[in-house]
């Protein structure tokens, strides 16, 4: 009676990695975590449309004794349209060399691609929320280009950043906070070693994951994921982005929940080579600008 095995029936075996890979991606995306998500149902198109409803203003007027208005509010509406791409990548394993490496290759190939995976729809969200119209500008310099060495990131910069997002009546997530993605070179020009331990140490409640430090109303996350560019300045410098934003700022598409799957085929007849792989459906936008904004500093 034959040996059922991973080598003789590997179609056993994929639903392990495919778990693996998708709770190493779920567990360490940084960006899509506070993202409003909406799923495209199959068979629908490419396409799907975001709905952002403008704020009613305040009615002060009493209808104490007075008629019901005959007229009421109208609805302003408005709509965001975002198209989704396909992204993936794979690698083929010789069976021979899979079964005598001294490494499990399987086991570190799926890490390695549920790294790129994670990294490849990070980077495509990261991309889109920092590049947003809504731009302030360190040292108070009216571009990127005017920014000289000595323009770094202030903890004024973050009050401000805040007061903007307040006056435009942006609310932040529910915990209360707003979100700050920001470089690990920049958490070093706002923060001394000391003052992140007060600041945790200050806090009642146990800081989440991923989060670094909270301030001024702003929870702050670092990623190296953060853009980075050379400025047109007559001595150019290097220029950081850094993101602060609140609820529904920006949206992330699949296709009928289906953000990431894991591939493992065969390629050949005796089931020498296999490759193991990842695709995505997914598309990242922003939703609202007033809703998120950028910060740029030396």
């Amino acid at each position: 009676m034959p040996t059922v095995t991973g080598t003789t029936n590997p179609e056993l075996f994929p639903a392990f990695y495919d778990k693996k890979l998708l709770s190493y991606v779920k567990a360490n995306l940084v960006t899509l975590q506070f993202a409003q998500r909406r799923s495209l149902k199959k068979n629908s198109g490419r396409q799907i449309t975001f709905t952002r409803f403008e704020p009613l203003p305040a009615n002060t007027t009493p209808i104490t004794f007075q008629p019901t208005p005959s007229t009421g509010k109208a609805i302003a509406t408005q709509q965001i349209t975002a198209t989704v791409d396909e992204y993936g990548d794979y690698i083929d394993l010789d069976e021979f060399t899979d079964i005598t490496s001294y490494v499990p290759l399987l086991s570190e190939t799926t890490d390695l691609l549920a790294y790129q995976a994670r990294l490849t729809l990070d980077t495509l969200c990261m991309n889109e929320i920092a590049n947003g119209t809504n731009v302030l500008y360190a040292g108070g310099k009216a571009s990127a280009d005017a920014l000289l060495s000595t323009d770094v990131l202030t903890k004024d910069d973050i009050r401000k950043a805040v007061n903007i997002l307040k006056n435009a009546n942006i609310p932040p997530m529910p915990d209360g906070f707003y979100v700050c993605l920001i470089h690990p070179d920049k958490l070093d020009n706002l923060f001394t070693s000391s003052e992140l331990i007060q600041l945790s140490v200050a806090s009642k409640d146990s800081f989440e994951k991923g989060v670094v430090a909270r301030f001024g109303g702003v929870k702050f996350i670092d990623t190296t994921l953060m853009p980075t560019f050379i400025n047109a300045a007559a001595t150019p410098i290097t220029v950081y982005k850094t993101v602060i934003f609140g609820q529904n700022a920006y949206g992330i598409v699949d296709i009928d929940g289906q953000s990431v799957t894991m591939t493992y085929t065969n390629l050949d007849k005796l089931n020498r080579v296999k490759t193991v792989g990842w695709k995505a459906y997914f598309v990242a936008k922003r939703l609202y600008e007033d809703a998120l904004i950028r910060i740029e500093s030396a």
